[in-house]
């Protein structure tokens, strides 16, 4: 929690806060930005940087009111805290001393003008500040830039104070007046920051405006926030949010700030209605925010299944299995039925009960040469597993599964077992194989609740390790470091632990729930986990190993910047990534709005780019938030779709139509900003490319149009370079993903290792779980702990 420890307020609507944030104070520059979450409920809201003090350390934001969230936090005291308070974040400001610099603030934009004026001062820049505000009342902070200005002017509105009229009408005087002017700073709102780029645009003069666009994260991961500059796609919360005004399509950029608007009237309209009847029962207008949240939805998660932790062993006597003698197929997954799913978000597979896990485990042969293992990216040993399930050791059972996987209920929902371990299963060759996956659920969901995972006390290395990135990769490095003593901190951008189990994977794939037991077990081993902590921006890779006494860190970010195709019309409102579509959605609960605040922005027709898991994920969830259709859209065949055989089927049972051998080419738009439909062309497999698969080639003549009104890329993601930008020496390849040894993780920085999607690109939970082991071995033999 982050306590506001003063509280200033300087109109109806506009306010200050200065919170105790010590870390960020002590990392923040000019130009950098912070994300702000209020409650468990709450959304994650942009605010800049106004002022920080690193004596106090404390840092101050400049609020106007304007949507439900915001009016909310208006409410909050001096004493009263918010439970996320997230950076610094985004470039900060690249200030030169110049000769002589405007600095153009407008309404709210006059606080983080403040901290680029204060730093032009101490650089020793003539500094000429504007600042503008509808009247007189609404004005704030005049006396600190007159302290800072060689020259200050003012301009409102009505002409209450200063001169009649806006920022521009000023701007346009001192360009006129003054010859030797070098840059001018413009922070305000969109139509100001516009039209001081006109006025300077003349003159030729380099001017520089911060985009304070619509975000979800905050790091690069959704594309929420991107912009046009000249011909360009820029993302404002890792190339800006400072740009240069002469480049920004800014009339882009006020059709997508409007993006919004209709679920924001509606938040508004409930949350006076909810203060008016709370001040109705005399209670004295309190806040909403701060009533308890109401429960969550009723979703089936992990069943605790009562019955003891091993059963007597079965007393049929124990023969060699032949496998004519075996059920030639698997048992069945209870699932919903599709007409029942797609209206929740439960579990559609439920889970084996333990008479059908019995039965599924006597399937299997105990191979004394087993080749399913080999095909387990931890290394499970997968015949002692099923062994314990046989003779009724269930705690055995988990205990072998734990030694190889630190997340067994994970992987047994999500891991594409039918192309590894299931497919050198040794039956498989004559009939199916045995549903490992399905077993390896069933035992970890049975473990629930019964200390199974307490373990004896380790003794300490004396030796630290930083693991950067709770998702798969830095959760499996962790549980294998910590169970070798090293002492494990896990540092996490995001306000929960998970990773892309918990921003990219739907509730009815893989519960919430179900993730937090996983990371809970690992806390309760020692691990230590710091959420809302962006290494690369609050501490940096070297300050770890330096400042923090680490002795070794692992990378292990994931892949997480959202491609597009560079197609007309990728701007258009309704355009968005899957990234952000499942983070609106998984992360921040936006389908249990209006319990949780965060808006996902629906429409009724969607189209879906891409064929892989990704995908078959967004189409599924656009489903339950009441899409009335759902198009697939992929220039391959089903055949090369990198989707689960399971997942394509559950999608396609839902309702999916899919269209085949179809490849986007550019998206309508109406004049108010929004999508109206997909231009497609037909294609046909040519010759196989690098990746073996027949490269798609079009088929002229074959244009069309779909009628969506939504479309969401899921065509993969790229790499972050936070981590590359801030640690010297650190080698990536061509596509900005780190050099690290692929059988030892180690990158080209002492003491620095790396695994999963941030060195392989976008792969498998079970891919970056194996990478994070490997990982941790090498790192615990660079360590002389324990043999490694």
């Amino acid at each position: 929690m982050y306590q506001i420890v003063k509280r200033d307020q300087f109109g109806p609507a506009t306010y200050l806060w200065e919170v105790m944030a010590p870390h960020v104070a002590n990392a923040c520059l000019p130009g950098h930005f912070l994300m702000v979450r209020m409650n468990e409920t709450g959304e994650r809201i942009p605010l800049t940087v106004a002022d920080y003090d690193r004596e106090r350390g404390t840092v101050t934001v400049v609020i106007q009111a304007v949507g439900k969230t915001t009016f909310q936090m208006m409410d909050l005291k001096e004493g009263d805290s918010v439970l996320d308070f997230i950076g610094p974040l985004g470039v900060a400001s690249h200030l030169e001393k110049r000769t002589k610099a405007v600095l153009v603030g407008g309404g709210l934009g006059v606080a983080p003008v403040y901290p680029q004026l204060r730093r032009h001062k101490e650089l020793g820049t003539h500094t000429i500040s504007i600042i503008g505000f509808r009247n007189k009342e609404l004005m704030f902070w005049d006396d600190r830039f007159r302290r800072q200005s060689d020259e200050f002017l003012v301009a409102t509105d009505d002409g209450s104070f200063g001169t009649k009229g806006f920022v521009t009408t000023v701007l346009d005087e001192v360009l006129k007046a003054h010859d030797d002017i070098e840059e001018v700073i413009a922070i305000g709102p969109i139509p100001m920051m516009k039209a001081c780029a006109e006025l300077t645009r003349a003159h030729g003069i380099r001017t520089i405006v911060s985009l304070n666009s619509i975000m979800v994260d905050g790091t690069g991961m959704c594309g929420s926030c991107r912009v046009t500059l000249g011909d360009e796609m820029k993302f404002a919360c890792v190339d800006g949010p400072d740009f240069d005004g002469h480049q920004v399509d800014f009339d882009e950029l006020m059709l997508r700030q409007r993006r919004f608007e209709p679920e924001e009237q509606e938040a508004m309209s409930r949350y006076r209605a909810e203060r008016e009847r709370l001040i109705s029962l005399g209670a004295g207008g309190e806040n909403p925010a701060l009533v308890p949240a109401r429960s969550r939805h009723g979703g089936k998660g992990v069943v605790l299944v009562p019955v003891p932790d091993a059963l007597p062993p079965s007393d049929a006597p124990k023969k060699t299995k032949r496998v004519q003698d075996l059920a030639p197929t698997k048992t069945d997954m209870p699932v919903q039925t599709p007409a029942e799913r797609v209206r929740n978000f439960d579990e559609v597979a439920i889970g084996y009960t333990l008479e059908m896990a019995l039965e599924e485990a006597e399937r299997c042969i105990i191979c004394k040469k087993p080749r399913c293992v080999p095909g387990c990216p931890v290394g499970i040993d997968i015949p002692a597993f099923i062994d314990a399930i046989i003779k009724r050791n269930f705690k055995e059972s988990y205990r072998v599964l734990k030694d190889a996987n630190a997340m067994p209920a994970v992987c047994g929902r999500v891991c594409p077992q039918e192309v590894q371990c299931e497919a050198g299963c040794v039956i498989g060759k004559k009939i199916e194989p045995v549903a490992i996956g399905r077993l390896e659920r069933f035992i970890a969901d049975f473990a629930v609740g019964r200390g199974w995972d307490e373990s004896p006390e380790i003794a300490s290395s004396g030796q630290r390790a930083a693991i950067v990135g709770a998702g798969p990769a830095g959760l499996a490095c962790a549980g294998d470091l910590i169970k070798a003593g090293v002492a494990v901190t896990v540092y996490e951008a995001l306000h929960v632990a998970g990773g892309v189990l918990k921003y990219g994977i739907p509730e009815f794939r893989l519960p919430n729930d179900t993730i937090d037991i996983e990371v809970a077990a690992l806390a309760r081993l020692g691990v230590k986990f710091e959420l809302d902590t962006i290494i690369g921006k609050l501490f940096t890779i070297p300050q770890l190993m330096t400042d923090m006494g680490y002795d070794v860190v692992f990378v292990g970010t994931g892949a997480g910047s959202p491609k597009f195709m560079g197609i007309p019309g990728e701007a258009f409102n309704g355009v968005v990534s899957a990234n952000e579509f499942l983070t609106r959605v998984n992360l921040m609960q936006g389908f249990q709005q209006p319990l949780y605040d965060t808006p996902v922005g629906m429409g009724k027709r969607i189209a879906v780019i891409g064929a892989g898991n990704t995908a078959m994920d967004a189409c599924r969830v656009a489903l339950r938030m009441g899409a009335e259709s759902v198009n697939l859209v992929y220039r391959r065949t089903i055949a090369e779709s990198p989707a689960r055989a399971e997942e394509l089927h559950h999608a396609i049972e839902e309702g999916v139509e899919c269209h085949w051998l179809t490849n986007p080419v550019g998206i309508l738009g109406n004049e108010n900003g929004w999508v109206t439909g997909m231009e497609v062309i037909q294609m046909e497999l040519g010759e196989p490319d690098e990746s073996g698969r027949r490269r798609p080639v079009v088929k002229p003549g074959t244009e069309h149009t779909l009628d969506v009104d939504m479309v969401i890329y899921a065509l993969g993601t790229s790499a972050n370079p936070v981590i590359a930008q801030s640690t010297p020496g650190l080698e990536t390849n061509r596509w900005g993903y780190i050099e690290a040894d692929p059988e030892t993780g180690m990158t080209s920085v002492e003491g620095v290792f790396a695994g999963g999607d941030i060195v392989t690109g976008s792969a498998t939970v079970i891919l970056a779980m194996g990478a994070g082991r490997r990982a941790a071995r090498e790192m615990l033999k660079y360590l002389g702990v324990g043999g490694g």
